[in-house]
């Protein structure tokens, strides 16, 4: 397609960022996404890799009659169907179980579940279904006495670092959608027709583009730009950092696991990962700052910990930690952050030349994109939003990674699978800047095992300058 319409400059490589970027490409714009660090290498690579409506958020649109996120569960499910299928290599459906101590919980879980489902139409998955007792310890051998039985229902799971990557690629493929990994943009400048950013690379390299509009897709950073482009503008962001650990357990699972009520009122997932590792899941901790790669605190490995002692026996070793922070956009200071729905929120700064997409989450990534579109059109440009070239598949052609593959075979480390051909891809197509940026970014280790990520992380180090 052509890019008479227009350039866009997004700020964002995550979930919003590639969710516009899809939804202007695919319309005929020409794109350019900044991005700070590696494709999808902040809040987007920290996910509980689930593809799902949000189960506590059905709950929240019962208990307090919440319109919102009553919407926000619909949007997803219908959502959640088309990422599963966006990218069969890397998205899957994932069966999860909810444990019944009692007949109240049977029917109390078992309505909502339903309900779930039925919101989902016509874009189900499979029903929800009722295991017994003997059915509910034959799927997990090592839970604790004491459960009557369980509902099991269908929701996805996915590689999110890896997709966002792969869906960069097929932008770039298809559309011819430019993305510059490590070009932070530092100021903007809004014009009568026109927008000029102001990037500065990893190398220190300073210099400016020009496009037609700006679009802020920054996640827990988005109230930075917002002030730089208005200084005085108040805070619209409120940051929650959520923990997670990949565990060897006594058996590997088949299902997930939800664990319905915690002390302080959230659920926790334990999920199928990969190698047989258990993902736990996440906790919900108000920070006043994003970070990047921040660490898991002590205090919320151990809230993880003692939950899934609750109800699972065996010895655990954590393989991995990893935490990332949400943007949750708040209408006031008092709410905790347990509580805000993962909505998002869409601001048009017609002066500025400037769209902001605030909050969200994964599943819905490409509904904020086709929002940030509608609202360009519908209050910028003043006419309806076109259909656009259709999409129903992000992924990307990689013969040229494994043609790389096969030249260059040799092992990074003997005992790894990874090779010296997919370095030289990711570096030849300049979206590699550091070992983290393979290791983490395109073999995902530092998700499976810490020791085994850093031992390879160090052995590219060592051969970086040669890797191209």
């Amino acid at each position: 397609m052509g890019s008479s319409l227009g350039k866009l400059i997004i700020v964002g490589s995550g979930s919003s960022g590639l969710g516009t970027a899809l939804a202007a490409a695919r319309r005929g714009w020409q794109v350019l996404i900044l991005e700070a660090r590696d494709i999808g290498g902040g809040t987007s690579t920290t996910s509980t890799k689930l593809i799902h409506g949000g189960i506590r958020y059905l709950e929240s649109a019962l208990k307090r009659l919440s319109r919102t996120d009553w919407q926000l569960v619909q949007e997803a499910l219908q959502e959640r169907y088309w990422m599963i299928n966006s990218h069969p290599q890397l998205c899957r459906p994932l069966p999860i179980v909810i444990p019944t101590s009692n007949l109240w919980e049977r029917g109390y879980y078992g309505f909502g579940l339903k309900l779930y489902d039925w919101l989902s139409f016509p874009y189900r998955l499979e029903a929800p279904r009722w295991l017994d007792q003997n059915a509910l310890y034959k799927q997990f051998p090592t839970m604790k006495e004491g459960f009557k039985g369980g509902w099991l229902y269908w929701d996805g799971q996915f590689e999110d670092r890896l997709y966002a990557v792969h869906l960069a690629l097929f932008l770039r493929q298809r559309f011819n959608v430019e993305i510059r990994p490590y070009h932070r943009v530092t100021q903007a400048h809004p014009r009568k027709n026109s927008i000029k950013v102001e990037i500065e690379t990893a190398d220190g390299e300073r210099y400016t583009e020009e496009g037609d509009f700006l679009i802020n897709a920054t996640g827990p950073w988005s109230d930075f730009l917002r002030r730089a482009l208005v200084p005085t503008i108040t805070p619209r962001l409120r940051i929650s950092r959520g923990s997670h650990l990949v565990l060897e357990g006594p058996t590997p699972l088949f299902s997930g696991f939800l664990i319905p009520r915690t002390t302080d009122g959230r659920i926790i997932f334990v999920l199928p990962w990969k190698e047989g590792y258990w993902l736990l899941g996440t906790t919900d901790v108000e920070a006043q700052v994003p970070e990047w790669n921040p660490a898991v605190p002590s205090e919320e490995e151990s809230y993880l910990l003692a939950h899934l002692n609750r109800y699972f026996e065996g010895e655990f070793k954590i393989k991995a930690r990893f935490a990332g922070f949400r943007p949750l956009v708040a209408a006031n200071e008092k709410s905790p952050t347990a509580r805000l729905a993962r909505t998002h929120v869409i601001e048009v700064w017609s002066n500025q030349r400037c769209i902001h997409i605030l909050g969200g989450k994964w599943t819905t990534f490409r509904k904020m994109g086709e929002d940030v579109m509608k609202s360009l059109y519908e209050k910028v440009i003043h006419t309806s939003l076109p259909e656009g070239a259709s999409v129903e598949q992000i992924v990307p052609d990689l013969s040229a990674l494994e043609a790389l593959k096969r030249a260059y075979p040799s092992p990074i480390l003997p005992q790894e699978p990874f090779t010296e051909g997919e370095v030289r891809f990711w570096r030849r197509l300049g979206w590699a800047y550091t070992p983290a940026d393979i290791v983490e970014g395109r073999w995902q280790l530092h998700l499976i095992d810490e020791s085994r990520a850093n031992q390879l992380k160090a052995s590219l180090q060592e051969r970086w300058n040669e890797l191209t």
